[in-house]
């Protein structure tokens, strides 16, 4: 560690006596050579045409002349009224000409829209790019997210290369939410608002060192016209039971000021079918069948202005709301099989309802400036964020003996309110240097402090009777302060970024029962160092090799720290676990890009005090099975990756991963260790007149999930769109899961005890989806509102 600061410390410093005059000349003429004056010039890094550092207008001879941060090569654009636009390269110090051609397809009133690929491949993240896409018709952000290459989405919980603890943040801004709270954010954000999806599976200093598998960026559509724009939308789902989503965007600019505002609502019905069986006590059996039916219903607002204070600086607010009302009933029929004795069989029927409610509140203030002309800026976030949930469950049980004979039954409920503040505010400086060079240092602090409580009752002839001895009380309060500093620049022929971030946390958690009080406090520091180093291999730059190292945590979610209970059958309860302690992951990463288009990885990690949900039998009474988040050992992954994109036809093209890992998860109560396969293509076809046809699907043989090992996951979706009125409207008809594969079956391992069981949701439905764009007024760019509540909002439930 100590080396890596004296290296961090020479670079800094030699950077900042590096001051060149770097700057790219040339001319535009027609094809004629004749010059064309007032020119667009626009000036990009050599892997990129669409994320422009410069422009400029040429003069009346057509002439220019740009100042760029480095020495190098760079892609410059000419644009003329009239020409078709023209690219070349231009290397610093050298002179480029522009011979533009008469765009002869060119009319008074025309619309030209440059498709993205579906998958793009950046230095340190992927972009999968949403808009135009109709595999993600009429999907939630969660389903989208199951899209992207190496992500996998089970049960509410995302994993990026096989790792949990993956954090989500929208436009750049950490959601305070995990767990459920997550969930239904994730469902009420639908596709027909996202652009793209950025997945950062090794996130550098700038970051929170939250997350263990990395973050997941999803980038809103920005609206580009000035005056009043915006969309509506509208998907009508229908797989066993219907689905609705619909929404609206509107933006308005004038002058300075900027007003924009966004709600959806969304409404689905489901099913679940879960079939259990596990070896019981005194060499019995139990098996049982459970099947629900679940009512969503979401809604999420989002509005909030910005104001340009001058060309330098701007000053953002937003309010973001998230509610959902979520209703689950459960029927379970439980059998108790003994062959050598069946005079002790017995059978037990329940009705298990339960009702989630939550209501997640944000208010971010956003202020930014522009402090030279080479960029450099420093950055101001700060969030307010309130969460308030409450579960309602209740467990109605009759139990019969081995004749099917009435013995008795039971009913119970309880309640679990929960209420959580958050505080965030977030100091940014990034100074550019004019060789290219840049500097990144900040500081973040995290005020945090939730309630929560629980409340059991009983049946008791025909009166709910309060149950005192299981009441609880819990509270949590948490302080993060953390800062850091991030280098990025050329060395030794190489390009590098260097970062070390620090954070430290304490904590209090305070449980109070019949018991009495107890708390449970804890600080810790830790810091966090990352690597980045990117060789070009030709003198082109399509050829490179890139080395990574980054050391990242997983803090419990503040619901897995809750010890509240729920019922999911008479035998199987889930509650959380206050006494959960981070989980801490280093990643090494080696990758060979060729050509800019094919990548190949080999990646190491490994996690110690890894969290996960695991299903283990009671300790007083191995009858029942609980489902509880513990810190479970350590987990090894050595992974391989291969993206190969082909251009099969001008008509045709697909994208495809190989995946192949061994998993290896080390605990005290089991030792599971697997090779794992993972296969997925994307197929995208251009028909002409405005048609496109995506196909996607994905192949698992297996994977390792907690104390669990899933077998053969597979899905295929498939999906249509045709644009009209000018793009303004687009019609989607979507396909998911079409062949009926999604049943998943598995078994989970802890001792000597094991749990087989299959389950199947509603994931085969057929979508189909509406999309209107308008617009009055000229162009603008909207601004991107960040936020300071990344890490937090993940954590949430």
């Amino acid at each position: 560690m100590k080396t890596f600061i004296i290296i961090l410390s020479s670079i800094l410093i030699s950077s900042s006596t590096v001051f060149g005059q770097n700057v790219l000349k040339g001319t535009v003429q027609n094809t004629d050579h004749n010059p064309l004056p007032f020119c667009a010039i626009s000036v990009s890094q050599k892997d990129s045409t669409e994320h422009y550092i410069t422009s400029k207008i040429t003069d009346s001879l057509g002439n220019f002349t740009i100042e760029v941060p480095a020495v190098g090569k760079y892609l410059v654009r000419a644009t003329a009224v009239g020409y078709a636009d023209q690219v070349i390269e231009i290397t610093t110090g050298a002179s480029g000409n522009f011979y533009l051609s008469h765009d002869a397809h060119q009319l008074s009133d025309v619309s030209v829209t440059a498709k993205k690929p579906l998958i793009e491949r950046k230095p340190d993240r992927l972009v999968m790019n949403i808009e135009n896409n109709p595999l993600a018709t009429g999907k939630s952000s969660m389903e989208a997210i199951g899209l992207a290459p190496g992500v996998l989405v089970r049960d509410g919980q995302i994993m990026v290369n096989g790792m949990t603890g993956t954090r989500v943040m929208v436009n750049g801004k950490l959601l305070k939410l995990s767990g459920d709270d997550l969930t239904n954010y994730l469902t009420s954000l639908r596709s027909d608002e996202i652009e793209s999806i950025q997945i950062i599976a090794h996130p550098p200093a700038e970051y929170d060192a939250e997350g263990s598998g990395g973050l997941i960026n999803i980038i809103l559509k920005k609206q580009t016209q000035l005056g009043l724009n915006g969309s509506v939308y509208g998907n009508y789902a229908q797989g066993k039971y219907p689905e609705t989503s619909q929404g609206a965007q509107l933006n308005f600019k004038k002058g300075k000021l900027g007003l924009f505002a966004s709600y959806a609502y969304n409404w689905e019905k489901g099913f679940n079918k879960l079939n259990q069986t596990r070896s019981f006590p005194d060499d019995g059996i139990y098996s049982a069948q459970n099947r629900g039916i679940s009512w969503d219903k979401n809604q999420r607002i989002h509005t909030g202005a910005t104001f340009d204070i001058s060309q330098k600086q701007y000053l953002a607010i937003d309010y973001t709301g998230s509610f959902s009302n979520d209703v689950e009933q459960f029927k379970a029929t439980t059998l108790i099989n003994y062959p050598d004795d069946p005079s002790h069989n017995s059978t037990s029927k329940g009705y298990f309802p339960s009702n989630y409610r939550s209501d997640y509140n944000d208010i971010g203030l956003n202020y930014q400036i522009t402090t030279d002309t080479l960029g450099s800026s420093f950055t101001l976030l700060s969030d307010y964020t309130l969460n308030h949930g409450q579960s309602n469950n209740e467990a109605n049980s009759s139990f019969y003996d081995n004749n099917n004979q009435f013995v008795n039954d039971t009913t119970f409920k309880n309640q679990t309110p929960s209420k959580a503040k958050i505080f965030t505010a977030d100091g940014k400086f990034k100074k550019i240097f004019k060789n290219g060079s840049s500097l990144g240092f900040g500081s973040k602090v995290s005020i945090t402090t939730i309630h929560n409580a629980a409340f059991f009752s009983y049946l008791d002839q025909n009166n709910w009777q309060a149950n005192e001895d299981q009441n609880f009380i819990y509270n949590y309060k948490e302080n993060i302060v953390a800062g850091y500093a991030n280098y990025n620049g050329h060395l030794l022929g190489m390009d590098i970024q260097l970062g070390l971030r620090g954070e430290n946390t304490s904590l209090t958690g305070t449980l109070s029962d019949t018991a009495g009080i107890q708390k449970n406090p804890k600080s810790y520091f830790s810091l966090f160092p990352s690597i980045y180093l990117v060789k070009q291999l030709n003198k082109e730059g399509t050829n490179s090799l890139n080395i990574s190292y980054n050391r990242r945590l997983n803090r419990p979610g503040f619901s897995s720290l809750n010890p509240h209970i729920s019922y999911i059958d008479n035998y199987t309860s889930g509650r959380g676990n206050p006494y959960l302690t981070p989980e801490f992951t280093n990643s090494y990463e080696l990758s060979y890009t060729l050509h800019n288009k094919y990548i190949f990885t080999a990646a190491y990690t490994d996690s110690k005090d890894v969290i996960n949900n695991a299903i283990i039998p009671e300790k007083n009474d191995p009858e029942k099975m609980t489902q509880q988040p513990i810190n479970s050992g350590a987990t090894k992954i050595w992974m391989f990756t291969a993206f190969v994109p082909v251009q099969i036809t001008k008509w045709w093209m697909t994208q495809n991963t190989l995946q192949l890992s061994n998993q290896h998860a080390i605990a005290e109560a089991f030792d599971l260790q697997e090779n794992i396969a993972m296969l997925q293509s994307s197929q995208i076809f251009q028909l002409g007149k405005g048609y496109s046809v995506s196909a996607s699907a994905y192949y698992l043989n297996k994977i390792i999930f907690a104390n669990a090992v899933l077998h053969h996951l597979f899905n295929t979706d498939l999906a249509i769109q045709k644009k009209f009125f000018n793009n303004k409207l687009t019609v989607k008809l979507a396909g998911g899961d079409i062949f009926g594969t999604s049943k998943v079956k598995g078994k989970f391992f802890y001792n000597d005890f094991r749990l087989n069981f299959d389950q199947l949701q509603q994931k085969q439905k057929i979508t189909f989806g509406l999309t209107y764009n308008f617009n009055l007024g000229k162009a603008f760019k909207a601004k991107a509102i960040q936020s300071s509540n990344a890490e937090e909002k993940s954590r949430l439930k």
